[in-house]
């Protein structure tokens, strides 16, 4: 499954936004966002300090170059600063991948996660090789459910409320996207190109108030961090 992006991802053009892997110049507005309740309720705990953010970057680094998945920050157009991120996760002895997601609320229902989205698995579908991506999300987070879905997902299963050790959470529904779905999937004509690009920009106009770049920490501390892990909750 390797392949030259263990060595470096250029960044990938879409019609509304840009993905690029994560970088140490996303560490401020990243955290700036995920200091959002609304942002974070159904992920797994966000990096609580910058350095630790800054060491996410680092580990999403150190897990691209060895071959294990790749971070992208979502850039709208008009925009330098990631809003969002993607994460693609491989899985060691499967052509699967189990894929995670979270962004700004200035950018809900503006089309822009369907625009990264698309982004995101036609890298996957056709540079990584994958043949399957999976994507856990808690069930009573109705929004992510509806956004895979419009992307061809299927729903699959639903996890158990505990883990094997008794250990309670939050039940998590999960949806699986094949390429063939994806790209045959039904597209939503009420929502012309015109139309999304002037709500990404007004809501670039209203993010940019909100999220402030700055140079990278000083300090650096280790925090490996997969969106949608269960195990980090438990």
């Amino acid at each position: 499954m390797l392949d030259g992006w263990t060595d470096r991802v250029a960044p990938l053009p879409g019609n509304l936004t840009t993905l690029r892997e994560v970088a140490a110049s996303d560490v401020y507005t990243l955290f700036t966002l995920f200091s959002d309740p609304a942002v974070t309720a159904y992920m797994a705990p966000p990096p609580p300090t910058p350095a630790k953010f800054a060491g996410f970057v680092e580990w999403s680094h150190q897990e691209r170059a060895h071959g294990h998945g790749v971070c992208f920050g979502i850039v709208p157009d008009g925009m330098t600063a990631a809003v969002g991120i993607l994460q693609v996760r491989l899985e060691p002895t499967l052509p699967d991948a189990e894929w995670g997601f979270v962004l700004s609320t200035h950018f809900w229902s503006t089309g822009l996660f369907s625009d990264a989205a698309d982004v995101l698995a036609e890298f996957a579908f056709t540079t990584m090789h994958v043949e399957r991506l999976e994507a856990r999300i808690a069930l009573r987070n109705g929004r992510a459910h509806a956004a895979v879905q419009k992307l061809g997902a299927r729903f699959e299963t639903t996890l158990a409320e505990s883990s094997p050790q008794g250990i309670p959470r939050d039940p998590e529904s999960v949806w699986t996207l094949r390429e063939h779905d994806w790209r045959n999937r039904t597209r939503d004509p009420r929502v012309s190109a015109h139309d999304a690009a002037q709500r990404i920009r007004t809501a670039v106009e209203a993010a940019e108030s909100d999220l402030r770049q700055s140079a990278a920490p000083e300090t650096v501390e280790p925090y490996p961090l997969f969106l949608f892990d269960r195990r980090r909750r438990e």
